[in-house]
């Protein structure tokens, strides 16, 4: 991991996705930047891309050359730019959506979305595996977009906690949806496993086994 691994203590892990998870477009827009870039590079360009579009309708309606100038900064500008104006427009069509989930073909793990179809919608109540809320969207397919979700807004937007880490929720048997993440992405790895180290716990980041610290 380029992040230093901090203190149990400390009050947050220093990933970007921390610093936008109420805000489920911007937090998408952010691991667009950062996949195949690294943070030191993306970071400071996603906050001056959100200057200049700070809405899902201000990039839908942005111009394709100037978003492209913007994006040069952090390489694959032409089809960076033309997924993220594909996605600001698809999300102002559908939003991510409660009891709205589309198939992951082969995520979280191989094998799942086996059994849905490829346009099927599940609902909650579905118990088959392999399928969320923004796979419709551009640019939302891959497991470093769909893992940052489900760890920092998914819960949120289900409406079974405020926040990701279980906030406002009164149940003690509670479990928040990044505790059933297995991160491929090294820095994901290693900002689950500082969660479960918060906790007691020794977490392996390959096998998501765990044991007490």
């Amino acid at each position: 991991s380029r992040l230093p691994f901090p203190e149990v203590s400390a009050p947050r892990f220093g990933l970007v996705q921390e610093d936008v998870c109420d805000d489920p477009f911007r937090l998408i827009i952010a691991v667009t930047f950062l996949n195949k870039t690294s943070g030191e590079v993306a970071i400071p360009v996603f906050w001056d891309f959100m200057a200049h579009y700070p809405t899902p309708t201000d990039l839908a309606h942005a111009n394709l050359d100037d978003v492209v100038g913007i994006l040069r900064r952090v390489g694959l500008q032409n089809v960076r730019a033309k997924t993220l104006i594909k996605f600001a427009q698809g999300w102002l069509e559908q939003p991510p959506m409660r009891g709205y989930r589309s198939r992951t073909l082969n995520y979280p793990k191989k094998g799942s979305g086996k059994d849905i179809r490829p346009r099927e919608v599940l609902y909650d109540a579905d118990p088959r595996d392999g399928a969320f809320e923004i796979v419709h969207l551009a640019g939302c397919r891959g497991p470093y977009a769909l893992d940052s979700w489900r760890i920092f807004c998914r819960d949120a937007l289900r409406g079974v906690a405020l926040g990701w880490d279980g906030e406002g929720v009164g149940d003690a048997g509670f479990e928040p949806e990044w505790r059933r993440v297995l991160p491929r992405d090294k820095e994901l790895k290693s900002f689950v496993r500082w969660l479960w180290l918060r906790e007691g716990w020794d977490w392996d980041i390959n096998t998501g086994e765990r044991k007490p610290a």
